[in-house]
């Protein structure tokens, strides 16, 4: 059964084709609409949360409409530690999409994998009962990690972010304690949020931004990367 759609928005999610990171916040800051950056730039890590089947990542695939993503976030550096990390449900339903976060305990996990501590992180949080049945067929199926920019429009309608310096790797001890993640990807990522009340004014937005676009996931682009698909 799917959750309830909390905090509506529509998302669009962009590969950037043919532009460097400079080119590309130089067009965003010169965009019409008057986007304005909303935070300093930061690191964002991610653990996300599949079934053994890998159902979320082949519902992307598919083009399911009701789909649901689960990771755990936390923002700084990657160093065999997430101290203040957050569980996070993507869900969409057509094209409006929807988040619903809980806090978690701080977890480490150097030398012993991801996946023990994380356990143990999720069992100790307070969460729903309808939560937690979803997480007993999840387990950890991708680590990643990338650079984030953070933008607002002046008339507040719009967020805008570009993710560039992505980094892959499975949920392994080998690969998820080092000081970052073997899989680079140099693929820049822009990703529009805002109010099913203004897409109709969002279709501009990417007619004012002078490069190739293409509609992109970075969980699937993850999944990809580690299977070579």
């Amino acid at each position: 059964m799917m959750e309830s759609l909390p905090n509506a928005r529509y998302e669009r999610k962009f590969v950037v084709v043919g532009g460097g990171l400079p080119e590309v916040l130089a067009m965003v800051r010169r965009h019409p609409v008057g986007f304005i950056e909303a935070y300093l730039p930061r690191m964002v890590n991610n653990i996300y949360l599949d079934s053994p089947g890998l159902n979320s990542f082949f519902d992307h695939i598919n083009g399911v409409s009701n789909r649901a993503k689960t990771r755990v976030r936390w923002y700084g550096d990657w160093n065999g530690s997430a101290p203040s990390p957050t569980l996070e449900r993507k869900l969409k339903q057509g094209l409006v999409s929807g988040k619903i976060s809980h806090g978690l305990p701080a977890f480490q996990w150097n030398g012993s994998g991801v996946k023990p501590e994380l356990s143990k992180a999720l069992q100790s949080a307070e969460l729903p009962g309808m939560l937690r049945e979803v997480l007993r067929d999840l387990e950890p199926s991708l680590c990643n990690r990338y650079r984030r920019h953070y933008f607002k429009s002046l008339n507040g309608k719009f967020r805008l972010t570009v993710d560039s310096d992505l980094q892959f790797g499975p949920p392994t001890s080998n690969a998820a304690t080092t000081g970052g993640l073997p899989i680079n990807d140099h693929a820049l990522v822009i990703e529009l949020k805002f109010d099913p009340r203004h897409a109709a004014e969002a279709l501009h937005i990417g007619q004012h931004l002078p490069v190739r676009l293409m509609r992109c996931s970075k969980y699937v682009l993850g999944i990809e990367k580690l299977t070579g698909g």
